[in-house]
């Protein structure tokens, strides 16, 4: 067991074979020897001579494992060991909140984009009479998007009804 804490100094080490390297610590040793044999492998990570960069991958892969709330705080006491994973945790609540707020700006935008398209859709009702083709909504949504919605509205009040048609079906400038 012993020689798996070398696996990270393998010229062909890669994330696949730590993987399996921390499952066959897990599955042949017991509490106190796992921690030492992770201590171990993660001392060999840091050394890495071939540029690896397996130090991240194995906190995770150690952070993974079935016995974890033992397991986190003996290798959280070892200073180096626990700063690597509040590190990853610290990266991992980064960009959570980052795709979070994607997520966020993307809903608002979207909602802001359909309550725009209901807008002109009702003010193209009045202007010509009836509720607009689906092609004719996306010219006028394509149009907003392109030379903006407060010009849309523009033309949508001032154009009468056939005029606003020929004007929806001419390509757009922008």
């Amino acid at each position: 067991m012993f020689w798996l804490a070398f696996a990270p100094l393998a010229r062909d080490a890669t994330a696949a074979a730590m993987r399996e390297v921390v499952a066959d610590i897990q599955a042949r040793s017991t509490g106190d020897e796992r921690i030492e044999l992770y201590i171990a492998l993660l001392v060999m990570a840091a050394i890495d001579p071939w540029g690896h960069d397996l130090r991240r991958e194995l906190v995770m892969l150690v952070d993974d494992v079935d016995d974890v709330e033992t397991e986190k705080k003996l290798l959280r006491s070892i200073p180096a060991i626990g700063e690597m994973i509040a590190e990853a945790e610290r990266q991992a609540a980064r960009q959570a909140a980052q795709q979070a707020a994607e997520q966020a700006a993307q809903r608002a935008a979207q909602q802001t984009a359909k309550a725009i398209a209901e807008l002109l859709g009702r003010l193209f009702a009045r202007r010509v009479g009836r509720v607009p083709t689906v092609e004719e909504e996306r010219s006028i949504v394509e149009r907003a998007e392109a030379i903006g919605p407060v010009l849309v509205e523009d033309a949508l009040l001032d154009l009468e009804g056939d005029a606003l048609l020929r004007w929806l079906a001419e390509p757009i400038r922008r």
